[in-house]
């Protein structure tokens, strides 16, 4: 990768609709040659997808919580997956991170209400393997996918 694949990766993680020919202008190359260079970090795994982000109030869950999962032994790996399968209703697991640490598992958690989040927590402190849970609720977002969120919006 060179200067100008790090200059194409950071503008369509800015702005993954952006089209080729704007993209070229940006790296003052030709339209053909971007097409080839974003077709070849894609085909590298370099760029894995694209993606909407999301709205979440305008879905109907706006409350984000982070909950930290401790777990027995080496269960980390296989709770997981299993923890990002959970849904109650009005929630939703958005993320999941392996963590360093007293804890093994940090969520990203978008809920509805404080009852649906606790409802989800309990499923969480459910699922075999879990030993603990603590949970923070975010009171609002300053930063989310590297661009700073406007309030008044």
């Amino acid at each position: 990768m060179d200067e100008i694949d790090r200059e194409i990766v950071r503008l369509l993680y800015a702005n993954g609709r952006l089209n080729q020919e704007r993209i070229a202008r940006e790296v003052k190359l030709s339209r053909p040659a971007v097409h080839e260079r974003v077709r070849r970090l894609e085909d590298e795994g370099v760029i894995r997808g694209y993606k909407a982000l999301v709205d979440w109030t305008a879905l109907g869950q706006p409350m984000t919580a982070f909950v930290w999962v401790r777990t027995s032994g080496a269960k980390c790996r296989e709770t997981g997956p299993i923890l990002m399968s959970l849904t109650c209703d009005g929630t939703a697991v958005e993320e999941c991170y392996s963590v360093t640490g007293e804890w093994c598992l940090l969520l990203k958690v978008r809920a509805v209400s404080p009852s649906t989040l606790q409802d989800l927590i309990d499923e969480i402190r459910d699922t075999a393997g879990v030993e603990g849970t603590m949970t923070a609720v975010a009171l609002s977002t300053i930063g989310e996918d590297r661009r700073v969120v406007d309030e008044a919006s």
